[in-house]
């Protein structure tokens, strides 16, 4: 049982995390689920036994330290929840298979594949701010592209990320105002996972790309890693999958995660060619000009490995 100092950390690092809370009965405290976004707190988690469950969406998991990890909270606070627990046998495996987390659009979310009737500026908005970024009719239709005139995504463009069974994992949501400051606003949870995962053949080619915009302008088998490096379960599939040929095309300001990345594939027998952006990436560039590019780069091995090094610290020191 936890003496009243854990427990106060416990409830403090929660609500930090998930926001206000109800208290039910005994142990047992009530937040709204940041998978499901129901407007209720359907989220309910017992500090005692460490159990939670959304009885919205059904996520749901054993320890709350996997509901943190899955909520990208910091290692050094995961620690100190796992040290309060005494849970010193410590396998991310074995969490990752005792938690289940379903994710759903927003409720608010509208497909931008049909043109409502009646007078809409939020909806011609977002339109022109695809049709700016190279996205017209076919790619929102393809990719389920919509947005959000009101709630927590208002006056957001929303593009879901299936995995290969069709369920949902992930969606970007990004601002389709420049004015806004926060221009993305994505659900908070783990980006282990693998983006548009529906969309690849993993018996191609496959590109590696940063941003979601850029696949999609890219079209050709392009996964975004929704950063630099590719998460765990990306690197997985690829593996399993036995991937022989890989593009990497990253900003150049990503300059070492790329070279780290290619030599890292390169070492395990995969084709890789290193495409790094100059001043536009790959949404800004449009497709032609992108493949124009690609068309020109090499296979990456050990010379480019050395030129790219010294081009990085050209960039680094100049």
């Amino acid at each position: 049982m936890l003496n009243t100092t854990q427990k106060h950390t416990v409830i403090s690092t929660l609500s930090h995390t998930l926001g206000q809370y109800s208290t039910l009965r005994g142990s047992e405290l009530a937040f709204y689920c940041p998978f499901c976004h129901h407007h209720k707190q359907k989220l309910q988690v017992n500090t005692e036994t460490q159990k939670w469950h959304c009885w919205t969406c059904n996520s749901g998991g054993k320890k709350l330290t996997s509901l943190l990890r899955k909520l990208d909270v910091d290692r050094k606070t995961i620690a100190a929840i796992r040290e309060i627990y005494g849970d010193t046998t410590y396998s991310p495996n074995q969490e990752d298979a005792d938690t289940k987390v379903f994710i759903n659009l927003p409720k608010e979310y509208i497909s931008l594949a049909t043109e409502p009737k009646g007078f809409n500026p939020e909806y011609k908005h977002a339109i022109h701010y695809l049709n700016q970024r190279g996205i017209g009719i076919n790619e929102i239709i393809k990719y389920n592209i919509g947005y959000c005139k009101e709630g927590l995504y208002a006056r957001r463009i929303i593009v879901p990320s299936y995995n290969s069974d069709g369920s949902l994992n992930y969606f970007v949501s990004r601002s389709y105002y420049d004015s806004e400051r926060m221009k993305y606003k994505n659900p908070p949870i783990s980006k282990n996972v693998i983006c548009l995962d529906s969309q690849i053949n993993w018996h191609e080619p496959i590109i590696l790309c940063e941003g979601v915009f850029d696949a999609i302008a890219i079209r050709r088998n392009a996964v975004p890693l929704l950063g630099k490096f590719p998460s765990k379960n990306l690197m997985e599939k690829i593996f399993l999958n036995e991937v022989k040929d890989i593009v990497i095309s990253l900003d150049n300001d990503a300059m070492n995660e790329a070279l780290k990345v290619s030599e890292y594939f390169r070492k395990q027998g995969i084709n890789v060619r290193l495409m790094m952006l100059n001043d536009k990436d790959a949404a800004e560039m449009g497709y032609e000009k992108f493949f124009e590019e690609l068309n020109g780069t090499k296979e990456f091995g050990v010379e480019e490995l050395l030129l790219n090094k010294i081009k990085s610290l050209f960039i680094l020191y100049c």
